[in-house]
C-alpha cells in the first residue's frame, strides 16, 4: 500500500523491488515523468492537491554513462506560483530525494507514480 508511506519508504520499495541505478535508462526516466505527470494531474483533478496548476516541467537534467544508464537526474514540477521545485531527484551518490518542499497531500501523487514506476520496471524482480 503506498497512501501514507513515508519518503525513506519510498527509497525501500525501490530497493525491495532490486533496483539500482545501473536499472535505468534514459527512457525509463521518461517513463517516470510520464507517470509523475498521470498522477499529479489527476490528483489536481480531484482537488487533492494544494493547487490544480501543478504539472512536471518539461526541463530534466540527467547524467547518464555511455550506456545510457543514469549516474544522476533531477526532476522539477511546475504550478503558476513556483517553477522548477524538486519533484524526485536522483543523487550520484545514490540518494533519491522527494519534493522536500512537498507535504504529504501534494507528495501522495509522486509516491504513487514511483512506486507504479517501480512495479514497472522490475515486474519480476530481475536485474536487467
Amino acid at each position: 500500500m503506498i497512501d501514507g508511506i513515508e519518503r525513506d519508504d519510498a527509497r525501500q520499495y525501490f530497493k525491495n523491488k532490486g533496483l539500482s541505478y545501473y536499472d535505468i535508462t534514459n527512457g525509463d526516466i521518461c517513463t517516470l515523468v510520464m507517470l509523475l505527470n498521470k498522477h499529479i494531474k489527476r490528483a489536481c483533478k480531484e482537488g487533492k492537491m494544494s493547487t490544480t496548476t501543478m504539472h512536471m516541467s518539461e526541463k530534466i537534467n540527467i547524467k547518464s554513462d555511455s550506456h545510457g544508464r543514469i549516474k544522476s537526474c533531477f526532476l522539477y514540477i511546475n504550478s503558476h506560483y513556483f517553477t522548477r521545485r524538486e519533484c524526485i531527484s536522483f543523487n550520484e551518490d545514490g540518494f533519491i530525494g522527494f519534493a522536500g518542499w512537498a507535504d504529504d497531500r501534494n507528495m501522495e501523487p509522486i509516491k504513487k507514480a514511483f512506486k507504479e514506476w517501480c512495479d514497472n520496471l522490475a515486474p519480476t524482480g530481475e536485474k536487467k
